[in-house]
């Protein structure tokens, strides 16, 4: 559990998103969830460690089985908070949907994909449209839109010690995903990062990061807007000039990512720059 500021920390998980972790005397909110349970019990026992009371709420970012899988493992007394959308969405995961998904992340113990495959997704019991202001424990914590990963991605703010938490509106050091969004509306969701004055950052995947990283983000999916604009889908993939893609490619590192996966996400990263997903 990596301190942030003042009563904010986080969890870097790897595979899976980032969690941010709030304390406060009614409980400890965290944003986003673990995959397996051994992670969950990992984050209590440093709270509980550290002298803070465990976790008992969760805000939810957006409805990708990487935020929410972990819904469940926190025991039955936790209190789901997720705007509607999210909560339409997850109500769509059913056991089929876990499995495939599950499926997709690659683990070195098979005993954590099989605690995947077998999990209960909790969906929201507090439910917002479009803001929702918390006040836990004497702590103040902001749930807004962020759309543009989705359009029902929400960020968390701690006004106090001036920590945003992003989802996946963010990716620090990381090629982000951006195959269900929309380009125009997530470059304003960026803007509206920077009117926090933030001073720290925890983004949906990647080390904790400040306003360098929406710059880079901004740089890198401008540039995708602007290859797009040059051209035509129905020229081909091959008419996307290779030196594009190497420029874009050295944006952030793979990760142990294959480079011709990460080329075919960019391909078509610049192909949805022109054709918004929602």
């Amino acid at each position: 559990m990596e301190h942030v500021k003042d009563n904010v920390y986080v969890e870097l998980i790897s595979p899976g998103c980032n969690v941010g972790i709030i304390p406060t005397e009614k409980g400890t909110l965290i944003v986003d969830t673990p995959l397996v349970s051994r992670q969950a019990k990992g984050i209590n026992d440093e709270l509980l460690a550290a002298g803070y009371k465990p976790a008992r709420f969760i805000a939810i970012t957006h409805h990708h089985g990487d935020h929410i899988l972990g819904t469940n493992l926190f025991g039955e007394d936790m209190l789901v908070i997720g705007n509607r959308i999210t909560y339409e969405n997850m109500g769509k995961h059913g056991p089929s949907w876990v499995e495939a998904w599950a499926k997709t992340w690659t683990w070195d113990n098979p005993d954590d994909v099989e605690e995947m495959l077998a999990a209960q997704i909790l969906r929201p019991e507090v439910i917002f449209k479009d803001e929702l202001i918390l006040y836990l424990g004497g702590v103040e914590i902001w749930l807004f839109p962020l759309p543009g990963h989705l359009a029902e991605s929400t960020g968390a703010f701690v006004p106090e010690s001036g920590v945003l938490i992003t989802g996946d509106a963010l990716f620090s050091d990381h090629h982000p995903y951006t195959g269900q969004g929309n380009f125009q509306v997530w470059l304003e969701s960026f803007k509206k990062m920077r009117d926090l004055r933030a001073e720290r950052i925890i983004p949906g995947h990647g080390r904790v990061c400040g306003n360098e990283a929406i710059d880079k983000q901004q740089r890198y999916m401008e540039r995708m807007v602007e290859v797009r604009s040059k051209w035509k889908p129905t020229d081909g993939e091959a008419a996307i000039p290779a030196s594009a893609i190497d420029e874009l490619l050295g944006f952030y590192p793979l990760h142990g990512r294959p480079e011709a996966m990460m080329r075919e996400r960019i391909t078509e990263s610049i192909r949805i720059a022109g054709d918004p997903q929602f």
